[in-house]
């Protein structure tokens, strides 16, 4: 049976060893965090914090990522967490922990701010609670229509910034903030100012009292409509120009935000309020020294998946709250010089660069030139919506026109200017339930003759109002590879990475290919806790995921560590044995390529989500829990025995067959059920296939037809296995494992073997066929081929069938195998059936090719 590969590549998250009867996991499930409340406390404080979700009986602490942070278990609900003083403003990582394993991670906000909780009002009570200013409130919509109302004091002139913290902090809470006065009369509202959490920069108009009122937008509520509020006068920084710096170098940045210490900032006399523009930024100028111009690890700020691709530092200004995200490259940065808004104006930039600008109008376009040589490939990247920004940017590039060329299709394009390309919306989602698919465009280009060019950055959802908010971040570099990863769990079930002794767990990995990147990527984990094993993957030549595959020994005596993943190309090494031990760079000399990337960590933040919710995790935790009950192995390199040629070490090339044994690990060996098996994390051009290993038998093959399409290189891929297991109460009940990952090379091939497509199909038993094929050769090989039939494991020696081989030399490329049924022939269709073909040179069987043959044995 033949299922398309991706249909089994659907990213779901299943424990390797999961059993299910009845809905339940019969050897205990892992701790599922939906809520932490409340969902942050000030650095140097303790805080008792209350968790809700399923499995948390056996939850024993809760784990944060913050360096110093200690839990203290009150009950399995009820956690004390201690931060350190000085743990830096910002978003971190909490998993629970217990005797099930791990959860995924929540975020946990630490703030520089005095914390209070939601009072409740009482029965008749006044719904409105008074706060001070300068404070984070913890609050929560637990019901429908439910709303919170906080009244707080202020003077007239001050600038009172309002920020509600929800779907930052993985909170369901769709927020929508208002500010009233004490006469009730609604003076402000904001319904999303970074992404969905709603801001407002309130200059207060007069002394007084004013009420904060927090509602979700659809008025829907639980425990998981959390948020944290902050009515702050504090200085706030809200972006940065430039928004990107050069590795290394220093930087003079400008601080956009509210209530920054700057000379000759807005004014905030009563009389000069009303000359005031409603929502100005304060400006101020710093220097960031070279020291602080270096990508780092973790940042603490949210990242969402599309993200993943940034390298970035966390600004912190001294007496934020919060942390402002700075990209860094590697090539040189130049700023938007403000006057480029036409092609006449255009500003001249060098390749390769990045440019810091914005869009503050609404229909402003920026214009850029730039000289480039007939046949020089540029890649262009325009960054917004993963930096934050309120913007929907599109790129094009564009040469000054005559008459006969003039632009007639794109209207923001000036008539004597020629449109050539045009890049939008990154619209592909390789994560599925982790979506990666964003706004921003990029694209490659090839320069068709030599002169001057235009590339233009415009934002398609302006309208009619300025902001300064709008920055962008362009990208104009040549054909320089690099990729970026991450590993994420599965979809269906919201854990961490919790492996069984004597079991495997996997990790979905997603290979972001960046600059025309096509090749082979080679995934490794460094320090790995004792007992526990990561064996190498690959993705394949232009292959966007894969799995990454942890066992840990029946004897392991860890419970917990951490998974240290890195990533390296080099297409030298692509074409190596699978089984040599090649090198992993551990310096950071070599090209971008061959340098290790470190793998980063996702997490799938509410599973349910119509377009998926995910975010970059702080790292990649694991536990070791309980013992896998099923385990199987895999292995696509076991020799074939040939009649004429003796034993054959497999080969792979595009037409050919990849077979694969497996073998099976019972721990209970009175049961002998059936198991399932089919190929996962398949290469899209590969098709996937199914068969079932029958009851009592140990041992089964898997195989795969390799197309001709398939690129030469270095692929691994997994056999995904299920059946049953007997439970504690005389039951059986569904069990699913994985294998160890088969990573096999893919060379190029000699020829290519096809069956006549009217071929017999059926067949009975006694019965004489012949089956006729052809044999394309490529590649200039000209030897001798030789074919015979062949099943996985066995040549010619197949159960209840013979075949005749036959032979060809010179340039002959058809021929026809003579088939035998033999009477005792197993009836039905013959599964991995196919013309096993094998090319020699000088005397040695160098060459394996192949194709299946369809054929069901009747009576």
């Amino acid at each position: 049976m033949t299922v398309r590969s991706h249909v089994c590549n659907v990213l779901q998250v299943t424990a390797v060893c999961l059993v299910v009867l009845s809905g339940r996991n019969i050897f205990g499930q892992a701790p599922t965090l939906e809520s932490v409340f409340p969902a942050g406390c000030q650095a140097g404080t303790t805080v008792d914090v209350t968790v809700t979700g399923s499995n948390l009986q056996g939850l024993a602490t809760l784990k944060c990522n913050a360096t110093g942070a200690i839990c203290e278990r009150v009950d399995a609900s009820h956690f004390r967490l201690t931060i350190p003083a000085g743990t830096q403003p910002g978003l971190y990582d909490l998993w629970g922990m217990g005797d099930q394993g791990l959860s995924l991670p929540r975020t946990f906000a630490i703030s520089n701010r005095a914390e209070q909780l939601e009072i409740e009002p009482k029965d008749n009570g006044s719904p409105t609670a008074t706060v001070p200013l300068n404070v984070v409130i913890n609050g929560r919509c637990e019901k429908a229509n439910d709303s919170d109302h906080f009244r707080f004091d202020a003077k007239r002139g001050q600038r009172v910034v309002v920020e509600c913290w929800a779907e930052r902090i993985d909170s369901r809470l769709r927020a929508v903030l208002e500010i009233y006065d004490s006469a009730g009369r609604r003076l402000e509202a904001n319904r999303g100012y970074f992404g969905i959490d709603p801001l407002i920069d309130f200059r207060v108009p007069s002394d007084g009292s004013y009420i904060v009122k927090v509602q979700d937008l659809i008025s829907s509520g639980s425990a998981e409509h959390y948020y944290r509020l902050e009515i702050d006068t504090g200085p706030r920084v809200a972006f940065t120009v430039p928004n990107v710096i050069q590795r290394g170098k220093p930087v003079r940045l400008a601080l956009y935000g509210w209530n920054l210490p700057v000379t000759g900032q807005f004014a905030t006399a009563a009389d000069d309020l009303a000359n005031l523009a409603p929502h100005a930024y304060d400006c101020l100028d710093v220097d960031l020294p070279e020291t602080l111009a270096q990508g780092s690890g973790h940042l603490p700020v949210r990242l969402d998946p599309a993200q993943a691709v940034l390298d970035a530092i966390a600004y912190h200004f001294p007496g934020s709250h919060t942390s402002a995200m700075l990209g860094v490259t590697d090539a040189s940065v130049v700023l938007d010089c403000g006057n480029n808004h036409s092609a006449q104006s255009a500003q001249v930039v060098s390749v390769p660069c990045e440019v810091s600008g914005q869009l503050v109008a609404g229909d402003e376009c920026d214009w850029f030139s730039i000289q480039a040589q007939r046949g020089e490939v540029l890649y262009l990247e325009a960054f917004g919506q993963r930096i934050h920004s309120p913007v929907d940017l599109q790129l094009s590039v564009a040469r000054r026109a005559n008459s006969s060329t003039q632009n007639s299709k794109n209207h923001a394009i000036p008539v004597d200017v020629e449109e050539l390309v045009q890049f939008n919306d990154e619209v592909r989602n390789i994560g599925g339930h982790f979506p990666t698919n964003h706004l921003d465009p990029a694209g490659r280009w090839v320069c068709p003759a030599d002169g001057q060019y235009l590339i233009t950055v415009r934002n398609l959802i302006g309208g009619l109002h300025t902001d300064s908010r709008r920055t962008y971040r362009l990208s104009v570099r040549r054909e320089e590879p690099d990729f970026q990863l991450v590993a994420v769990p599965h979809a269906d079930h919201l854990a961490g990475l919790n492996v069984r002794r004597g079991g495997r767990e996997i990790l979905d990995l997603l290979a972001f290919r960046r600059r025309g990147f096509d090749g082979a990527i080679r995934v490794s984990a460094r320090d790995l806790p004792l007992g526990v094993d990561c064996p190498d993957v690959w993705l394949g030549p232009g292959v966007e995921r894969t799995n990454v595959v942890v066992s840990a020994d029946l004897n392991s005596k860890i419970v917990s560590g951490e998974l240290h993943l890195v990533g390296t190309s080099d297409e030298t090494e692509a074409g190596a044995a699978p089984h040599s031990a090649l090198p992993v760079h551990d310096t950071e000399s070599g090209t971008a390529l061959s340098r290790p990337h470190e793998v980063r960590g996702g997490t799938v933040v509410r599973s349910g989500t119509p377009n998926g919710w995910g975010r970059i995790s702080s790292e990649i935790p694991l536990a070791i829990v309980g013992e896998a009950p099923f385990k199987i192995t895999a292995n696509g390199h076991e020799p074939v025995n040939h009649h004429l040629y003796g034993k054959l070490q497999v080969r792979h090339s595009p037409g050919g067959v990849l077979d694969i044994a497996v073998q099976l690990e019972r721990r209970e060996f009175g049961h002998q059920a059936p198991v399932k098996l089919i190929g996962f994390g398949l290469p899209d051009t590969i098709p996937n296939q199914t068969v079932v290993i029958p009851e009592g038998q140990e041992r089964g093959h898997l195989s795969f037809y390799l197309p001709p399409t398939l690129s030469v290189g270095r692929y691994s891929l997994l056999i995904r296995a299920e059946t049953t297991v007997p439970t504690a109460d005389k039951k059986t009940a569904g069990v699913v494992a994985y294998s160890n990952p088969v990573t096999f090379d893919v060379q190029p091939a000699t020829f290519v073997v096809e069956v006549d497509p009217f071929a017999v199909t059926r067949a009975k038993r006694g019965e004489v066929i012949q089956i006729e094929y052809s044999v394309k050769r490529i590649n200039g090989f000209i030897g001798k081929l030789h074919t015979e039939l062949a099943v996985p494991g066995r040549i010619t020696d197949i159960t209840g069938l013979r075949g005749r081989g036959a032979t060809f030399v010179g340039q002959s490329d058809k021929g026809s195998l003579q088939i035998t049924v033999n009477d005792d022939a197993p009836l039905g269709r013959q599964p991995f059936l196919r013309i096993f073909t094998v090319g020699v040179l000088e005397d040695e069987p160098i060459y394996h090719g192949g194709a299946f043959l369809s054929l069901e044995i009747v009576e």
